[in-house]
């Protein structure tokens, strides 16, 4: 269980990516005090923490109803992650981010970017939404298994929380490079795991 816990953690901070989101969250949160900064963190995590929860045991069955397998998820999420990751190397998702941000300060208003685009895509993106959907899938017939899984989605969503939390002094005193080197790091572990993702989806399809 502590395997699952620790790969289904790096997993998810990999995929939701906070650290890559901090200037952005900034940007759409400028023009408030920190306290109301803290508020509209705190309820996007729980807003992110219950979408993903439903998608993860709702997702699946709406995919089997059309025809969609568990192992085909495996090698589709695998092949998503993977794109996420070289996306993160070659820095193309920030890009994307930017025009969701200008898209967001054109008409803001701070409850509405709580749920988008804080809760979805910043936190709860296709790419965190399809890992969900696998691990719990992957435990369908062993429940206690599931336990470490979501358990890591909320150390990971907890973690994101205090990054946002303290996004200014992280942005402000942490050099860039550092924040870079960081995130491509993780990008690297994030394309392994994608690997493996492909790979248990094809030895399963094929009987392998």
């Amino acid at each position: 269980m502590t395997a699952t816990f620790i790969n289904s953690f790096i997993l998810f901070f990999v995929t939701i990516d906070t650290i890559g989101n901090l200037p952005f969250f900034l940007s759409l949160t400028e023009e408030v005090k920190v306290k109301k900064r803290n508020q509209i963190a705190i309820r996007s995590v729980i807003v992110a923490f219950f979408i993903m929860i439903i998608f993860a045991y709702l997702g699946r069955y709406l995919l089997e109803a059309i025809g969609v397998s568990l192992d085909s998820l495996k090698i589709a999420g695998g092949i998503i992650l993977m794109f996420l990751a070289i996306d993160i190397l070659f820095e193309k998702r920030k890009k994307r981010r930017e025009k969701r941000v200008e898209e967001a300060l054109d008409e803001k208003s701070f409850d509405e970017i709580i749920v988008f685009p804080i809760a979805i895509p910043f936190i709860a993106g296709p790419s965190a939404l399809t890992t969900i959907i696998v691990l719990i899938g992957n435990y369908t017939n062993f429940p206690e298994f599931q336990i470490p899984v979501i358990l890591a989605l909320v150390a990971a969503l907890i973690v994101s929380l205090f990054l946002m939390i303290g996004a200014s002094f992280i942005v402000k005193f942490l050099p860039k490079q550092i924040l870079h080197a960081t995130a491509r790091v993780m990008a690297f572990i994030l394309a392994a795991l994608a690997t493996q993702f492909i790979i248990d989806g094809i030895k399963a399809s094929f009987s392998i």
